[in-house]
């Protein structure tokens, strides 16, 4: 297992830096453009609203974190409350960590500390098609110390792999 950062910071997007969130938000969406299906608009980016995307800062329920180590930005994560059926859950919506930072642990220190540091019912997506995402969070599954993972299937949402997630009380 790769080393545990040892200096990682998890902190709220503070107002001011939506225009990092929004340029992060693009290299996101180039990482997954291979299965999503996006294509890049005549201005280059991807068709991303970007005050959409704000929102997260200010929405009730809405969280928008910057993953930090060693003082630099390693990425981002974007959570909000859903439902899966008649459950409420809180939506693991968007996880992007920098090729620099991957396979060093990051990723899976982030959600030690963030789905595991709460009494909630968490919903993860993956893309099927994304093999290695799906891959990160089998491991995932296997090493933290979830409650119970279950399949939710959505009809409506065939391209997503949909996983329910509680943590150990």
């Amino acid at each position: 297992m790769p080393a545990m950062p040892v200096n990682m910071t998890l902190r709220a997007i503070a107002s001011g830096e939506e225009a990092a969130l929004a340029q992060l938000f693009q290299l996101y969406c180039y990482d997954n453009s291979a299965w999503s299906a996006e294509s890049v608009l005549a201005d280059g980016r991807y068709d991303v609203c970007d005050a959409g995307l704000a929102s997260y800062l200010h929405a009730t329920g809405h969280t928008a974190s910057w993953i930090e180590v060693d003082g630099e930005l390693a990425g981002f994560f974007l959570t909000e409350p859903g439902m899966a059926g008649g459950l409420p859950v809180q939506e693991f919506s968007d996880f992007f960590i920098l090729k620099k930072y991957r396979r060093r642990g990051v990723a899976l220190e982030v959600l030690r500390r963030v789905l595991l540091g709460s009494a909630q019912t968490w919903l993860v997506a993956t893309f099927r098609d994304d093999a290695a995402a799906c891959a990160f969070w089998r491991q995932a599954f296997a090493r933290l110390p979830f409650a119970s993972v279950e399949a939710y299937d959505d009809p409506a949402l065939p391209q997503f792999q949909l996983t329910l997630l509680k943590p150990a009380a």
